[in-house]
C-alpha cells in the first residue's frame, strides 16, 4: 500500500506539474444507450431473464488544456415497464488528466472505454446497472504495452449498508504476432455500523493470464485473434469457510470482418465462484459462441448479436441487442499563453 501511494502522489503531482499552455475550453457532451437484452437460459447457474431499457446521459466540464479536464453531469436509467418505481440518477463527476504516458480518472466517470474485463471477471450486466466507476484509475501506456489498476468504491458503510469496493488492474502487450493480456478483480465485502446483524466479511477474487496471437494482418480479415491461458480465483468468508482456490483453462478466439464478427470461449476446469462475474463459470465446462454484426457511424454505433451457450446437457439462447449515440462539443473556447 506505500508503494501504491506514492506512486499516485508523483503522478498527480507530475499531472499538476505539467506545462500549461494550451487552449482552455467549455465542454458538453450527452448522449444515449438503449439496450434489449433477452436470456434464454435453462441451467442452475443464471437465472433466465429480460433487460429491456434505455440510459440518457449528459456532462459539462472546463479543459485547462489538451491534457486536463473536469467534468461533472448525471446518468439515468429507465427501465421499460417499471412506472412508478423511481431509480436514481447516476451522477457524473470526475477530473482527468494525463503526462506523457500516464493518464488519471478522479471521481465517479464512466465505464466506457476505461475499464475491459474478461466476462469470467466482470458480468457483461454491469453496464447496464453501473455506467460509472466511483473511485480512481491509473493508466500507462505506451506503442506495445498498457496497464491500469483502479478502484471502484460500490457501497459506502452505514447502518443499512455493508461497505463493498471492487478493485483490478489490466496488462496488454504486442510483439510482432504475438499478444498477452492478464486480469483481475478483487471484491471485498465487510461488515454494515449494524452490529446486530450477523454479516461475515468476503474476500474473493479472479484472475487470468492469457497470451496469444494476433492473426489480422496475415489473414485478410479485419480481425482474427486467438488466446489461451489460465482463469484462476479464490473465495472466502470469513467464519463460515476457508480460502478455495479454483483454477481452469480459458481459450477465447474472435474473427471480424466487415462489420460480422464471431467470438468464441471455451472454459474446462473447477468451478469458478467470482462475484463480480459471469455465473456461467460456476460448471466445470462452458462453451459459448456470439454471432454479432456492429455498426459504427459518425456519432452512432449499434450492435445485434446472438449468442449460444454450452453447458453438460444444456444448450442455452440469448440474444440481445445495443444502440449509442452521443454528442459532444464546445460552449465557448478561450486561449491563454499559460495557467498560474
Amino acid at each position: 500500500m506505500k508503494h501504491s501511494g506514492k506512486s499516485l502522489l508523483i503522478c498527480v503531482i507530475g499531472l499538476l506539474a505539467a506545462p500549461q499552455a494550451m487552449a482552455q475550453d467549455f465542454l458538453y457532451q450527452f448522449g444515449y444507450y438503449g439496450f434489449f437484452d433477452n436470456r434464454e437460459y435453462f441451467n442452475e447457474f443464471v437465472n433466465d431473464q429480460t433487460i429491456f431499457g434505455s440510459r440518457i446521459y449528459a456532462e459539462a466540464g472546463y479543459a485547462f488544456n489538451a491534457d486536463n479536464r473536469i467534468m461533472a453531469g448525471a446518468n439515468y436509467l429507465y427501465e421499460f415497464g417499471s412506472k412508478g418505481e423511481w431509480i436514481a440518477p447516476d451522477l457524473t463527476a470526475y477530473y482527468t488528466g494525463r503526462y506523457r504516458n500516464f493518464s488519471l480518472y478522479l471521481g465517479a466517470f464512466p465505464r466506457l472505454n476505461n475499464i475491459m474485463m474478461p466476462m469470467a471477471l466482470m458480468s457483461d450486466t454491469i453496464p447496464y446497472y453501473r455506467p460509472n466507476v466511483e473511485g480512481i484509475l491509473i493508466d500507462f501506456k505506451t506503442r506495445s504495452f498498457r496497464h491500469n489498476v483502479w478502484i471502484d468504491w460500490v457501497s459506502r458503510q452505514s447502518q443499512q449498508k455493508r461497505e463493498s469496493f471492487l478493485l483490478g488492474f489490466s496488462g496488454f502487450a504486442r510483439r510482432g504476432l504475438l499478444i498477452y493480456q492478464h486480469h483481475a478483480v478483487m471484491t471485498h465485502l465487510a461488515h454494515s455500523l449494524n452490529d446486530t446483524l450477523d454479516e461475515p466479511i468476503r474476500d474473493n477474487a479472479g484472475f487470468t493470464v492469457m497470451p496469444g496471437l494476433d492473426l489480422s494482418t496475415v489473414s485478410g480479415l479485419d480481425s482474427l485473434t486467438l488466446s489461451a491461458g489460465v482463469l484462476f480465483s479464490y473465495d472466502r468468508i470469513r467464519g463460515v469457510y476457508d480460502f478455495r482456490f479454483p483454477v481452469g483453462f480459458l481459450a477465447e478466439m474472435e474473427i471480424v470482418h466487415q462489420g460480422f464478427g464471431l467470438h468464441g470461449t471455451l472454459y474446462s476446469g473447477e468451478s469458478q465462484v467470482i462475484t463480480s462475474g459471469d455465473g456461467f463459470y460456476k460448471s466445470t465446462f462452458y462453451g459459448r459462441a456470439d454471432v454479432y454484426y456492429q455498426l459504427s457511424k459518425a456519432h452512432i454505433n449499434g450492435r445485434v448479436q446472438v449468442s449460444m451457450h454450452f453447458l453438460p446437457g444444456v444448450t442455452d439462447l440469448s440474444m440481445s441487442l445495443v444502440v449509442r449515440a452521443q454528442l459532444d462539443g464546445i460552449f465557448r473556447s478561450h486561449h491563454s499563453n499559460s495557467l498560474k
